[in-house]
Parts: C-alpha cells; sequence; structure tokens
C-alpha cells in the first residue's frame, strides 16, 4: 500500500511533545493527533440483509463533494460485512458487494477523504458471537488483501459495538483479527474499541497494539436524552419518551409515559438526569478516554458515534448538545464522526435527509465545526422522473421489503432489473421518496405511474401511494391492481394517477386498519408500494425495469 500522508509524521511529533509536559489534569493535555479531525458516518447505504438489496445510489460521489466542501475530512462507512457473504464455512465476499465498495473507495480517494470501513455487523439486541473471530477473520482477510495497495485515505474498523461478550473473550479475538491483517497490511490504520457498546469505560481492558491503531469509543450521554424516542433497544425502549431537556435545567422535565412508570427509566429521570445532563457531567466521562490514551503513552483516541435522535428531541435542546460536545471533543484533540448523515441523528432538518442545498439543518452544522452553504428554497418537481432504471433513482431515500424477497440487481439483458419473488399475502416493497415532489400537481395534470413488467406465473398485485404517517397524519393510501401474465414477454403498464382509487389506511403504530374517509392527500405523498394484496404469490418470480412518473 501506499504510505499515510507526510503530516502523520508532524502529528507524532506533536503527540511526542506534548507527552512531555504532563499535568495533573488529564484534559489538559491532548492525546495523540490522527490524520484528520471530524466528519460523519453513511449510515443505511452498506447496512443491508445482502448485496442485493444495497441500495447503492443511496450515496453518490456528489455526497462526498458535498461533506468535503463544508469541512469533513472523514467519512465513516458502516457496513453489514457478514451479510456481504455467501456465509459458512468460509465467508466469501459477495463480489456485487466489492464492485459497489470498491467505487466508494475511489470517490473517497479521488476527493482527498479519509474514509473508514466499519465493519457494522451487529445486532443492538443479540450478544456478540463468543465465535464470532470465525466471521470476522476470513472477511477481514479478503478486505485486507483487497485494499492493501489502496491508499493511505482507507483505514479499517473491525466490529462495531461488541456487547454481552466478555473483554478477555473479545480481546482474544481482536487480537486474531489484527494479526490477521497485518500479516497482508502491516502498515494501514486499524480502529479497535472495548465491549459495551464501544464504551469509553471498557477502553481500560484493551491491550496496546504497535503501529497505526487507533482506539474508538462512542459517545451518547446522557442516553436518555440522546436517544428519547428510538424503537430498537429492548424493552423499555424509549419510544415514548420526548422533551427531555439539554442541560437538564434547561426547562421542565416533562411526564413520564404511562409505559415507563416504575421503570429504570423513570428512577433515572427523577434521581439523576439533571446532573447527568451538564456539560461538566459530559466532560467527566470524556476525561475517562484522555486518562486512558495518556496512561498508555498517548494513544490515538477516536470518537466513531455521537449524535442526537431528531423525532423526540426539541430542537433548541438538540442543538445545544452538540453546541457543549463539540468543543468537549476538539479540547482533548479527539478526532470523531457524527452520526449520520442523512438519517435520524443527521444533519438534515428531517429525520429521512433531503437537499443539501435547501434542507440542512445550518445551526446543527455549524455546532458540529463544519461551514454550511447558503441554503435557498427547494424546488418541488413538476415533470417526469425516474423511480427505478437499473438503479434506484436520487428521488429515493431507501428501499423496504416485508414478507418477501427482493434483488434489486438482478441482471437482464446487460442491466439491473428488480426482482420480486415469493411474497406473502400482504408482503411487497417500497420506494421512500427523499425529495420535494409535487404530486398534486402531477395527479391534477395528466401523469401517470410506467413500469415495465414480467413474471414466470401470472400474478395479480397493488401498486399504491401512501401519505406520511405520523402523530399528526394518516397514511392514506391510492390503489390500483395490476395483473400480468406469464407470457415470459416484458408488458408496460401506465397507471394515469388521476384513475386510482382510494383503499383506506394501515396504521403501522396502532396495527390498526381504517376503512377510505376520502381524506386521501396527493400533496402528501411519502411512499410508492408493490404488494400482494389479493393473495400470496409464492413460487412467483415479477422483474421489474423503467419504474417511472411520465406525462
Amino acid at each position: 500500500m501506499k504510505r499515510l500522508l507526510p503530516r502523520v509524521i508532524l502529528f507524532t511529533l506533536a503527540a511526542v511533545t506534548a507527552l512531555g509536559c504532563r499535568t495533573a489534569e488529564p484534559a489538559a493535555i491532548p492525546p495523540f493527533p490522527l490524520p484528520f479531525s471530524r466528519g460523519v458516518n453513511f449510515s443505511e447505504w452498506f447496512e443491508a440483509a445482502s448485496s442485493r438489496t444495497v441500495q447503492f445510489t443511496r450515496f453518490t460521489e456528489q455526497d462526498f463533494i458535498n461533506a468535503k466542501s463544508i469541512g469533513v475530512d472523514v467519512i465513516r462507512l458502516p457496513l453489514h460485512l457478514h451479510n456481504m457473504t455467501d456465509g459458512e464455512p468460509f465467508y466469501r465476499l459477495d463480489p456485487l458487494f466489492l464492485s459497489f465498495l470498491d467505487q466508494a473507495v475511489d470517490w473517497a480517494e479521488r476527493n482527498n477523504l479519509y474514509l473508514i470501513l466499519d465493519n457494522h455487523s451487529f445486532d443492538s439486541v443479540i450478544p456478540t458471537d463468543p465465535d464470532i473471530d470465525k466471521i470476522l477473520i476470513p472477511v477481514w482477510t479478503q478486505m485486507a488483501q483487497r485494499y492493501r495497495n489502496r491508499s493511505g485515505y482507507i483505514l479499517y474498523e473491525i466490529l462495531n459495538e461488541p456487547h454481552a461478550i466478555s473483554a478477555r473473550r473479545w480481546n482474544e479475538i481482536q487480537d486474531m483479527v489484527v494479526n490477521a491483517i497485518r500479516k497482508i497490511d502491516e502498515d494501514r490504520w486499524i480502529i479497535v474499541g472495548g465491549v459495551d457498546y464501544n464504551s469509553i469505560d471498557a477502553l481500560s481492558a484493551l491491550p496496546t497494539y504497535a503501529g497505526n491503531i487507533m482506539y474508538t469509543f462512542h459517545f451518547y450521554d446522557p442516553y436518555l436524552f440522546t436517544h428519547q424516542g428510538e424503537t430498537w433497544g429492548a424493552p423499555p425502549n424509549l419510544r415514548t419518551l420526548a422533551g427531555l431537556p439539554f442541560p437538564g435545567t434547561a426547562h421542565a422535565l416533562p411526564k413520564i409515559p404511562p409505559d415507563l412508570r416504575g421503570t429504570w427509566i423513570e428512577n433515572s429521570i427523577r434521581n439523576s438526569y439533571r446532573a447527568d445532563a451538564t456539560s461538566r457531567a459530559l466532560a467527566r466521562t470524556l476525561d475517562k478516554a484522555v486518562r486512558f490514551s495518556l496512561e498508555r503513552g498517548g494513544l490515538p483516541l477516536f470518537c466513531g458515534e455521537f449524535g442526537v435522535f431528531i423525532p423526540n428531541s426539541l430542537p433548541e435542546d438538540r442543538l445545544r448538545w452538540y453546541q457543549t460536545v463539540t468543543p468537549l471533543l476538539d479540547e482533548r484533540n479527539i478526532a470523531r464522526t457524527s452520526w449520520d448523515y442523512y438519517g435520524g441523528f443527521g444533519i438534515f432538518n428531517a429525520d429521512s435527509g433531503g437537499s443539501f442545498d435547501s434542507d440542512l439543518n445550518v445551526d446543527i452544522v455549524r455546532a458540529l465545526g463544519f461551514s454550511p452553504p447558503p441554503q435557498k428554497p427547494a424546488e418541488k418537481i413538476r415533470s417526469a422522473f425516474t423511480i427505478f432504471d437499473n438503479y434506484p433513482a436520487s428521488v429515493v431515500e431507501r428501499i423496504e421489503q416485508w414478507g418477501c424477497d427482493v434483488d434489486m440487481y438482478h441482471s437482464s439483458m446487460e442491466k439491473y432489473v428488480m426482482s420480486w419473488e415469493n411474497a406473502d399475502q400482504y408482503g411487497g416493497f417500497l420506494f421512500r421518496f427523499r425529495q420535494e415532489i409535487d404530486w398534486e400537481y402531477l395527479a391534477s395534470h395528466g401523469y401517470a405511474l410506467a413500469f415495465s413488467a414480467k413474471t414466470n406465473r401470472s400474478a395479480v398485485f397493488d401498486v399504491r401511494f401512501i401519505d406520511h404517517e405520523d402523530a399528526s397524519r394518516i397514511p392514506w393510501r391510492i390503489n390500483e391492481t395490476v395483473t400480468i401474465d406469464a407470457d415470459g414477454q416484458w408488458h408496460s403498464i401506465r397507471i394515469p394517477l388521476s384513475s386510482m382509487r382510494e383503499h383506506g389506511a394501515w396504521l403501522n403504530k396502532k396495527q390498526e386498519w381504517l376503512f377510505p374517509a376520502g381524506e386521501f392527500l396527493w400533496a402528501d405523498i411519502a411512499i410508492l408500494a408493490f404488494a400482494a394484496e389479493e393473495g400470496d404469490l409464492h413460487g412467483t418470480a415479477i422483474q421489474f425495469d423503467s419504474i417511472r412518473l411520465e406525462l
């Protein structure tokens, strides 16, 4: 591989100088500086169930360029690496996945951005397998072989947030993986972390490695504040918690939701939250990382994740948290990547992301130490556009599936088409839109949904547009039923928006069906879905191509 950039040598000299004048206050002595300082996580890109469901166009090179323009110098790229293999016993990485990842690496290098290939193969509830070395060693051996000759801009992170595994066993595994990589790629920066979800307290149990090794931790203190509204944790989760202040004395504490009464969450809010939600408390916690670094001779520290979940936190409190935490990290010379870019902790005004030129949350961007471009009003799409053709188009935030198999990269005639197979009744897939689209205009001006499809068995399915769902909006849907014959031919389907009929609403949060009430709104569209409404499609494979809106 190419050597790291020359400034790393200067950083090393600076670190040695700093260590020579150690004081009694750990935070006053910065740890080893790294070749990068601040960045973001490009989440929900390669975090897929398989390489066939990676929505590759969720990010493009323009996103790398945009990130660079505001001052980002490092991108942490979460990869569900284990899902990208053919499974045991060899865990061979899928060439399709590697071809996608090669392009991301190319974009980072071309734009002089550090790129952390973060093995994000974990579940927040399921414990880390004590035999995970059986997967980690072969996948990292393959990764090292593929990227050994790449520039110093590319880094490896062994595993995100190991948990419910002993520190002793995890250290054994991590050591084996580091050694396996070093046999192939001697100089590459490798990022190692401790147990308990990469907690700061777990750093002290890590061994000291020779060579280019960074020691990572994640920082979400106080957890009740940064994660209020989350739905993915083990019960009792924080789904109903909202309005906690930061700092803890900024305003009144919210009422405890009924489902959280009598839990550890209520106890923490009532007894310790105000003390935990202070700049002083956060500084004390970060100083533990600094002490760890200095006690080991000045080890490089990297905060791989920090941030606040958007939906249930008040904007002014979220901003104050970033305005507090960012300087605390900078003062301690701790490199960082916030979680995340487009996602629920992201730097856009909505948790689904948006346009870089019109939807950035400029206050949060500045609080993170970046320089946002001037924002301008978003221009809604009022003309024909593509939803899927070879790849999902830029209007698509993400694709989701349930009760079926989806392959977004089924090969046909030297291009990719989408294949939908073995759907249970009500199973299907959807496109969730990211861009501002004037659906009301399109529906009233004669536009139609058009696509090509063919099937191995005659099939009947529903195509529907669905409104947003939140505390104040009901996901009303408008529908059309499509029948395709199994003649081996591509069929051109055209559905005028004005011809579609209301179909009711399914409330996901309440698991409740509502009959049509004449309240569907074209102006509030969130989703285009394809579903096996009339019955299951087991044994049926339907291919789709050129899904678009046309006049």
